[in-house]
């Protein structure tokens, strides 16, 4: 399969529709799908049941679309239409925000999680920092909310997950776990994880079926996102291999993405690739290949990956190109 997957082609004509970008997460937004992502992501809920997770763990409904990042002040209101403004940065919005409780020594604790699908990584330094800056705005969020004043042991950990669709070659097909540890420069001192385990990220790239690792959660999301695979096959491999049973609202919301996703990206952007390319060896431009390759990354905002296929590099060299780029 190729790496430019049918996920990251809906994620990336989402960029240019609004209806396909809310179709997206209207379907990672089910909580039987969340209940998976948690349970293949998160340490919490390794052992827990997806049904459980889904029915017991997973409060209220996520919202979607509707919490934004940034804040300069904000009045608290309690409800779902919350928003916290920013006058000088503008409102950015989490894609999917929602709470957590899980079971640790027969009490509740509450985890605050957001998702968010990219199909391009502009640079592991932006991916990784803006991360850590969507913690550190759930973290101070908090304020007023979980906690006032200085009552810091309060404050409720979030995690900040991130599913990259179309990620660089060399770590298709894996999921990473980036968290706080300690070390001991001098001496020895008691675990005091349980103080500082306030935030963490978490990274699910995909990477197709070609791959020793295509399997759990990084193949139940490629076979809900592909348009390339029927409605039909989908519920058999969802409910067959994932304990997953496409509702009518699922079915309706996944037509609709793959319908956006075609119309979009198929009939679009491909077409104005191939023209493109066509008109810029025709009339002699581009001076060599590196140059036609970021020529058409920039013009048209695809991947490293589909530059490459598009321009019939062959795949043996996508990692020399890659590693040029860099």
């Amino acid at each position: 399969m190729e790496t430019n997957t049918p996920v990251s082609r809906t994620i990336e004509a989402a960029q240019r529709n609004p209806k396909l970008d809310e179709a997206c997460k209207k379907v990672l937004s089910f909580k039987i799908i969340l209940a998976h992502i948690l349970k293949g992501c998160l340490e919490e809920f390794k052992d827990i049941d997806v049904n459980e997770i889904a029915d017991r763990y997973i409060e209220n409904k996520p919202l979607i679309s509707e919490e934004t990042v940034h804040q300069d002040e904000r009045v608290v209101i309690d409800g779902k239409n919350t928003e916290d403004v920013s006058i000088d940065e503008g409102v950015a919005r989490y894609d999917i925000l929602f709470d957590v409780c899980i079971p640790v020594s027969n009490e509740q604790v509450k985890l605050i999680i957001n998702i968010e699908a990219q199909s391009r990584i502009k640079s592991w330094d932006n991916l990784l920092r803006r991360a850590r800056y969507y913690c550190a705005r759930m973290l101070s969020h908090q304020y007023g909310r979980e906690f006032v004043n200085s009552e810091y042991e309060n404050i409720k950990k979030v995690i900040s997950i991130w599913v990259l669709t179309n990620p660089y070659a060399n770590v298709r097909n894996t999921i990473t776990r980036i968290h706080l540890t300690e070390t001991n420069l001098v001496g020895k001192v008691p675990d005091l994880k349980k103080y500082y385990d306030t935030d963490e990220i978490v990274l699910v790239c995909l990477g197709g079926e070609n791959d020793d690792n295509y399997s759990g959660l990084l193949k139940m999301l490629d076979v809900l996102f592909s348009e390339d695979v029927s409605i039909d096959k989908k519920k058999q491999v969802l409910e067959n291999e994932y304990d997953i049973k496409m509702s009518e609202e699922m079915q309706t919301e996944v037509y609709e993405m793959c319908d956006y996703s075609l119309g979009v990206f198929d009939k679009g952007v491909e077409k104005g690739i191939a023209q493109g390319i066509e008109k810029g060896i025709a009339q002699g431009i581009e001076k060599n290949l590196l140059e036609n390759i970021k020529s058409v990354m920039e013009s048209f905002g695809v991947s490293l990956e589909k530059a490459l296929e598009a321009l019939k590099v062959p795949k043996s060299d996508y990692a020399k190109y890659e590693e040029l780029l860099k």
